[in-house]
């Protein structure tokens, strides 16, 4: 994999789990578990950027009700629609409210709890631990919203995400 001022070269199959912070944009990247903060102005827009150039799969909880309207706001865009994300998003809040609240035919969706409240639901009390070398504990708040959305999407994925 090349890389471009640091950006990994997207790849079809890549698999990216992200989350908005008020001053980082956390990127965990599914296939090698690779985390990486964009931290403050310029270094947020590079992390934008490779979410919405990524032509795999990016992942998040609430990514459509805040997460890519903000990266919208970085990248200074009027909408999410006119970013023309590359990629498919599978917005992990709406995938598991579905399965655990499905709606009727013709209504809208009913959101269900927060991430935590939803990764406890799945995988118990135990939070993850974060990765060795990560101190701070604002980019292990990221981290882990990051790895939460990605351990839900890992077992969507495999059919074992039920009501």
């Amino acid at each position: 994999m090349s890389h471009a001022r640091g950006i990994p070269t997207p790849v079809a199959n890549e698999a990216l789990a992200f989350d908005w912070g008020t001053t980082v944009i956390g990127i965990l990247d599914i296939n090698s578990d690779a985390y990486t903060a964009y931290r403050y102005g310029k270094d947020m827009a590079e992390g934008a950027r490779r979410i919405i150039a990524s032509p795999g799969t990016i992942i998040s909880f609430n990514g459509n009700g805040k997460d890519l309207i903000e990266i919208a706001k970085i990248l200074d865009f009027t909408s999410v629609a006119e970013m023309n994300v590359s990629g498919q998003h599978d917005d992990m809040m709406l995938i598991t409210s579905d399965i655990r609240w499905p709606p009727d035919p013709g209504t809208a969706s009913i959101l269900g709890h927060g991430l935590f409240e939803t990764y406890k639901y799945y995988f118990g009390d135990m939070l993850p631990m974060p990765p060795v070398g990560l101190q701070d504990d604002y980019l292990i708040s990221n981290w882990r919203d990051c790895y939460m959305a990605a351990e839900l999407w890992r077992k969507w994925k495999r059919g074992e995400l039920v009501a």
